[in-house]
């Protein structure tokens, strides 16, 4: 097929690029597709999100985290298996329509994984755990059916990861025991890192308002007397981590991330919606830290609409050009989480992933996607060659997930009613 934005996609992968004239030349008895007025992307990469809290979306209103925090938890409870199916379902077609076709998912089994491969959705999918002891984590994994016998496989355009989930929900021995069986089995680690002004007061004085659910869940742990960076450094589960949030990270643990972490995602809106602080990029971005950005779930944000997170940071920090800020979305997104092999990029031998933008006439293409692109603008989605959306409309919507979601939405809204 020959797209006109300089290049060409055969059998799921990118196999020329260059301009059209040229590629005519070579490729002109194949499909074309024109896209006038309009800016091709790699496909987008959410790099930190949880597709099977979509369905909560708006049931836990704006409020600071730690109140914010015990709400999601109540909802969560009134589902079953079926009910985050459906809502992953729906979050990967979100991530689609919002141009994603890569994803840092944070799941709770399977379910999520079989929606974004039913949707064309590639990346890594975090197994998250907390609130059981060390010696428990084999079995856990094996409840929630996470693949170790296949070495952690998750199929042809994923792969599955593990996350103790924070310093406040998992105590020390299961952030290292986590980490090993991440070692072993190699495959990615994520972890949520100094989110929220309540967790830096946990880890300097014990107290605060994540006291009691630290006190319930993370198994053995103690205040060290530092932030969450250096405590977790100590505990060696930092290295090769994808660290998440960061809003509360030190100028001089810096280079502490920089010596340990694979990268580092933000998620500017989220962090607004939960009163937490939002980190300054350029300082990761200086560091040589490769950074990410995330919408993180639903839940805590209004959309899974990433071009509106690159926006949050451009409004936060104007001095980062426009280029970089793309690069966070992209290539830059998926080195972050491990994928920048195959994803992030449109060159010779990438998965062929990509998103179509209607900008309209301009001589500065990355500035109008910056300011412009987003989900009311995406025209287009092809994930591993194959077109997940066209004219701006999903091209199979499941609309029975669709219907089991919002019945899930109503039952969490229900629940929190009930309390």
């Amino acid at each position: 097929m020959l797209i006109t934005a300089d290049w060409v996609v055969e059998n799921g992968r990118v196999t020329a690029m260059g301009r059209l004239r040229d590629l005519e030349g070579a490729f002109g008895g194949r499909e074309r597709r024109d896209f006038p007025g309009c800016v091709i992307t790699p496909g987008l990469v959410n790099a930190h999100t949880h597709l099977a809290l979509t369905a909560l979306e708006g049931v836990v209103p704006p409020m600071p985290f730690a109140e914010w925090l015990p709400r999601l938890v109540k909802a969560m409870a009134s589902w079953g298996p079926d009910d985050f199916a459906a809502s992953a379902t729906l979050g990967a077609q979100r991530a689609l329509q919002a141009g994603c076709t890569v994803v840092g998912d944070i799941v709770y089994g399977p379910e999520s994984v079989a929606a974004a491969a039913d949707h064309g959705l590639g990346g890594v999918f975090y197994w998250e755990l907390l609130g059981i002891e060390a010696e428990e984590l084999p079995a856990t994994l094996e409840r929630l059916e996470f693949p170790v016998a296949d070495g952690g496989r998750c199929g042809l355009r994923a792969r599955c990861g593990l996350s103790p989930h924070s310093v406040y929900t998992a105590g020390p021995r299961l952030l290292q025991a986590v980490r090993e069986a991440a070692l072993e089995l190699d495959v990615p680690f994520s972890i949520h890192v100094a989110e929220s002004s309540a967790e830096t007061s946990l880890l300097r004085s014990g107290e605060g308002p994540l006291a009691e659910t630290a006190g319930r869940m993370a198994r053995g742990f103690t205040p060290p007397g530092s932030g969450s960076v250096t405590y977790l450094d100590r505990l060696g589960a930092l290295d090769g981590a994808t660290a998440v949030h960061l809003g509360q990270a030190l100028p001089t643990e810096i280079p502490r991330l920089a010596a340990t972490v694979r990268g580092i995602v933000v998620c500017p809106r989220s962090n607004g919606y939960l009163s937490n602080a939002l980190p300054r990029v350029e300082r990761f971005l200086h560091s040589g830290i490769p950074v990410g950005v995330g919408t993180d779930s639903s839940a805590s944000n209004i959309d899974l609409d990433l071009m509106a997170e690159v926006r949050a940071l451009h409004q936060a920090e104007p001095e980062i050009p426009d280029r970089s800020l793309l690069e966070l979305a992209t290539a830059m997104g998926a080195i972050a989480i491990g994928v920048e092999d195959r994803f992030g990029i449109l060159e010779p031998g990438a998965e062929a992933d990509l998103a179509v933008f209607a900008i309209g006439p301009t001589e500065e293409p990355e500035t109008a996607l910056v300011r412009a692109a987003g989900r009311e603008t995406v025209q287009a989605v092809m994930a591993g060659g194959i077109w997940r959306l066209l004219e701006g409309a999903l091209v199979s919507p499941d609309r029975r997930a669709e219907a089991a979601a919002a019945a899930a939405t109503e039952r969490a809204r229900e629940a929190l009613a009930g309390a």
